[in-house]
């Protein structure tokens, strides 16, 4: 049928296999099982495969339009898939969310791979979540002593003018490193938010340090009138099922502050590649404790950019005076670290971010600091831009982008 032509160019017969069986895939299978019908031109199984869905989530607007379609085309040929939607928003919107779903049915590379944006997450994190916007797709990876498996995937919506977020009301999801800070029941919220949602801690001190503005950026789910909502279709948030929230509830701890890696697109590694690059910033920490801990400033302050730092509100020359000030009657520095989280920050170009658990020890100052490294690489080194404490505001509940 020639309607379908639009349909067939953008997918490809083939499928995979999900690392876990969440409501939301067991949707997404029954939707494609109804399009490799159609490729296969049995149109009356399609239309018996599409009536089930239909009724086993009747709030499916994709299901409703593949179903009017199908009907549709009994009683004369359509030019186009989606030939009897109105508008030419629809129109997009429902191709556009076939063409997503289908082609991370089809590309399996994410099972054998690594994303690059996680290389190593703390002992008391158990699961990171990543986003990868251009897929409309969100991950759930576990922390299998120090290793990342996959456990499950889900489909998401974003904002409505993409990715991005650079300032309050611009309706797009913002791009970088965040921390679930609560859990907010959907009893407390309007329907807008279905089941519940997770705030994050956007903007954080990366985004501050842009300028960037807004907030009430969440992971939530969806109305009661719709399954799921489009591709693009929030204020900024990142929007799943809800049964797909009630499922992945299972694994956010907002107790433990879960790491929330949003990306533009996620780039993959094999394990090799991700082994050494995990080793190579492993000894760009161990560098630097060791010169800090040598009392040679020289070596010390050659890990700190002259041109972008900000170390506690000091630039270099600031910083510089201040830490040889500190420093002038110290014999003797021990820093250990521990809960080391380690991420390659989306968006940016070389740029690096370490959380973890400072243990400072000297001749005449104790202290224990919750840090925050971000090292940008330039044409010769890495060298700190950042360095602050760790902090994880809680969100007032009124203030929402979506």
């Amino acid at each position: 049928m020639k309607r379908f032509m639009t349909l067939l160019l953008l997918l490809s017969l083939q499928t995979s296999l999900f690392a876990a069986d969440p409501p939301g895939n067991r949707y997404e299978q029954s939707l494609l099982e109804t399009i490799k019908d159609i490729q296969s031109q049995n149109h009356e199984q399609a239309l018996n495969h599409t009536r089930d869905l239909i009724k086993k989530y009747p709030h499916s607007r994709l299901g409703h339009m593949l179903y009017a379609d199908l009907l549709l085309a009994k009683a004369e040929p359509l030019t186009e898939i989606g030939s009897g939607i109105e508008t030419d928003r629809a129109m997009r919107d429902f191709r556009y969310e076939i063409k997503q779903r289908w082609q991370h049915d089809t590309n399996i590379e994410h099972q054998d791979l690594y994303p690059e944006n996680i290389l190593l997450l703390a002992d008391d994190q158990p699961y990171v979540i990543l986003v990868d916007q251009q897929s409309s797709r969100i991950y759930v990876y576990r922390n299998k002593g120090g290793d990342l498996q996959l456990e499950t995937d889900y489909f998401i919506t974003i904002g409505l003018k993409g990715y991005g977020k650079q300032k309050r009301g611009d309706q797009k999801t913002p791009i970088g490193i965040y921390h679930v800070t609560r859990y907010i029941d959907g009893m407390e919220l309007p329907d807008l938010y279905g089941e519940g949602a997770f705030p994050i801690n956007y903007p954080n001190t990366w985004d501050e340090r842009n300028k960037r503005t807004g907030g009430g950026i969440w992971i939530h789910g969806t109305p009661s009138y719709t399954y799921n909502r489009s591709p693009w279709a929030s204020n900024g948030c990142i929007v799943v099922s809800n049964p797909d929230f009630l499922h992945i509830n299972s694994y956010i701890r907002p107790e433990l502050r879960t790491p929330v890696i949003v990306a533009e697109q996620v780039t993959w590694l094999s394990r090799e590649q991700w082994l050494d690059k995990r080793q190579q910033v492993m000894q760009l920490l161990t560098t630097w404790l060791v010169d800090w801990e040598s009392l040679d400033h020289e070596k010390y302050r050659r890990h700190y950019s002259r041109i972008e730092l900000n170390a506690y509100g000091r630039d270099f020359n600031s910083w510089d005076g201040h830490k040889r000030w500190v420093n002038r009657n110290r014999t003797r520095v021990e820093v250990e670290y521990s809960q080391l989280n380690i991420f390659s920050y989306p968006g940016e170009d070389d740029l690096l971010l370490m959380q973890f658990e400072q243990n400072y020890r000297s001749n005449n100052l104790n202290v224990d600091t919750p840090k925050e490294l971000y090292w940008r690489k330039t044409a010769t080194d890495w060298h700190i831009v950042h360095e602050g404490t760790r902090s994880f505001p809680v969100p007032d509940i009124k203030i929402v982008e979506n």
